[in-house]
């Protein structure tokens, strides 16, 4: 393949974010719109500046950094018949005593985003010549990619909790339409799960003050602990109420219970609740989450009849009220996945990630 004519690997490094290079005979011969903005390059004709030059003679793959306009970059390259393709990252902070966790999640959240990228890109190549057999294997890579944005979350969450507070953004919302479109998506993927899912609620719309995208992951880290525990062949549920002044939301559902001695739910036992994937700290977050609303989770179980969830919150109807909305997920970080197959990830079946059904 020439990499000097247009060519659909050309198109995809074209997308990519992170500058490229393919060197040949001691020239640049291709650089994709970011490496021209942010890399010293050549004039035609003109010696290779001395980060490239050092790379030119590389004869296989090649891990390096070097600075190069104003930056540090990680420095992959890799030699082919058509010459040295050289990837560049942006270095980032350096590991250490300055080491932060969100650049690292920055960079593993680029890491996927190119990833996802390449794979929309391959996945109509592969099934126009009737690959069908391959959407098995396109399905787990999905897959793979949500359990990341999920693990990449709770870590981002675990940190937001160290630091003693989740980012809370209030605004009006409509509570009963929230529940209502979770219930709507989790019910067929709990199919999938082999769990029968049900919504309960007289409400038709329920307008309060509250942060839609900590109220989304509050449902769905109780909803996906109530579907681990009910496993294949049992129910679980989602009941949406208003007694009072208050709102209470129930999640049910017909597994085990707690077990032995974690009935009281004391404050030893809460925090292990049921974790299942991730990195654990689903239950910290709902309970912060809950307070930040002026609230709480409460747990109730019965050894045997499963765990009964219950986040009470007032209500607060905004000033001035318009409009009823469902709140929609932009804004929220799963960066264009959905919340809900990204907390959900580690229960379904490869299947639920087929290419059809995630894009």
């Amino acid at each position: 393949m020439d990499m000097t004519q247009p060519s659909e690997l050309c198109a995809f490094f074209d997308t990519l974010p992170q500058p490229v290079l393919l060197l040949r005979g001691g020239t640049v011969v291709y650089s994709n719109p970011a490496a021209v903005r942010a890399l010293p390059l050549p004039e035609p004709g003109s010696a290779l500046p001395e980060f490239l030059a050092e790379l030119a003679d590389a004869r296989g793959a090649v891990s390096a950094s070097c600075l190069a306009g104003g930056h540090l970059w990680s420095v992959a390259a890799s030699y082919s018949q058509q010459g040295l393709l050289v990837f560049f990252q942006n270095g980032g902070a350096a590991p250490g005593p300055g080491f932060q966790l969100p650049v690292l999640v920055e960079q593993m959240r680029q890491h996927v985003g190119n990833l996802v990228a390449a794979t929309h890109l391959l996945t109509p190549v592969i099934r126009e010549h009737g690959e069908a057999r391959y959407d098995q294997y396109l399905a787990i890579m999905n897959q793979s990619f949500y359990r990341l944005m999920r693990l990449m979350n709770s870590a981002d969450t675990a940190r937001a909790l160290d630091n003693g507070a989740l980012p809370f953004r209030p605004a009006s919302l409509d509570l009963a339409g929230l529940c209502r479109e979770l219930a709507d998506q989790v019910t067929h993927l709990a199919g999938m799960a082999g769990v029968s899912f049900r919504y309960e609620s007289e409400l038709s719309s329920l307008l309060t003050t509250g942060d839609a995208a900590l109220l989304r992951r509050l449902i769905l880290s109780l909803v996906s602990n109530a579907l681990r525990a009910a496993g294949r062949g049992g129910e679980a549920g989602l009941r949406l109420a208003k007694p009072g002044r208050r709102a209470l939301i129930t999640v049910w559902d017909s597994g085990p219970g707690l077990g032995s001695g974690m009935e009281s739910g004391g404050p030893d036992s809460e925090p292990i609740y049921r974790s299942g994937g991730g990195l654990g700290v689903g239950l910290s977050a709902a309970r912060q989450i809950a307070a930040l609303h002026g609230g709480a989770v409460m747990l109730e179980s019965r050894s045997g009849k499963g765990v009964r969830a219950a986040f009470s919150l007032p209500v607060q109807p905004p000033e001035g009220c318009g409009t009823l909305r469902t709140p929609s997920p932009v804004g929220d970080v799963t960066g264009g996945f959905s919340p809900v197959l990204v907390e959900l990830a580690d229960l379904l079946p490869s299947e639920a990630f087929l290419p059809d059904d995630v894009d």
